[in-house]
């Protein structure tokens, strides 16, 4: 019983580390959303989600990213931040005439993190 006990303790946790999402949205510069964030923090009026991909659109010198998706921003974590950079040099994602850059992302959300897998754009 003791060795079943362990295999089925074992299958529990490998089923959630492997628990992925798949996230479609707007790409943001994430340090542009956190510094409205901080503002609203010191009392100024709150960002709105609405305009955010417009406010802080991604350029080419943006490092640090995050999703605008389903009314909520998920910032992507390291590796995923060096995933959309190294796409969006090679063409990979890139703004439409809009300028919003959609994009999916697969991966596991930690909180309002999301740990990438993989990321394309649309």
């Amino acid at each position: 019983m003791n060795k079943l006990t362990k295999l089925g303790m074992i299958l529990c946790m490998g089923a959630v580390l492997s628990y992925a999402e798949t996230i479609s949205g707007k790409l943001i510069d994430a340090t542009c959303y956190d510094s409205k964030a901080t503002a609203t923090s010191a009392g100024q009026k709150a960002p709105s989600l609405d305009k955010i991909d417009k406010d802080c659109a991604p350029t080419a010198s943006t490092t640090v990213f995050a999703v605008h998706a389903n009314g909520k921003v998920y910032k992507l974590d390291p590796s995923g931040n060096a995933k959309v950079a190294s796409e969006m040099q090679s063409g990979g994602i890139k703004a439409d005439k809009d300028g919003d850059v959609h994009i999916t992302v697969s991966g596991t959300p930690q909180g309002d993190t999301l740990k990438a897998d993989s990321v394309k754009g649309k």
